[in-house]
């Protein structure tokens, strides 16, 4: 955010910090089932419409679980924190706020012809 003073600009922030020890998930189908669930995670509907992992794909993929012993999470929000006598200052202050968003579907150059926009990217894109 953009304070009266350089001194007092900040960032609003979200932010996570797990404290555990990972272990590797070793059994075939809690792994394939960690990575759907990571995959429809980030586009719903993804995994069933792609092609499935092969046996050389999965032998390449490390999963890691990792039982939360501790967490901490942080959010930062809200107005600049100026100085009371700053308030008198011609300056702009406030917050400039930044999304990060899905944009328009951009399909590869190299997707054949006639591959329609699946409606599981048409609705996580907002196409």
């Amino acid at each position: 955010m953009a304070a009266r003073s350089v001194f007092s600009h900040s960032v609003n922030y979200r932010s996570a910090v797990i404290f555990g020890t990972a272990q590797v998930v070793s059994s075939d189908d809690e792994r394939e089932r960690a990575l759907q669930l990571i995959t429809d995670h980030l586009i719903p509907g993804r995994w069933a419409a792609a092609r499935q992992p092969t046996a050389k794909e999965m032998a390449a993929t490390s999963v890691l679980s990792v039982p939360l012993a501790e967490a901490s999470v942080k959010v930062r929000t809200g107005m600049p924190a100026d100085e009371p006598e700053d308030h008198a200052l011609d300056v702009w202050a406030g917050v400039l706020p930044i999304a990060v968003t899905f944009g328009a579907p951009q399909p590869d150059p190299a997707l054949r012809e006639g591959i329609p926009l699946p409606a599981h990217i048409r609705d996580r894109s907002g196409s």
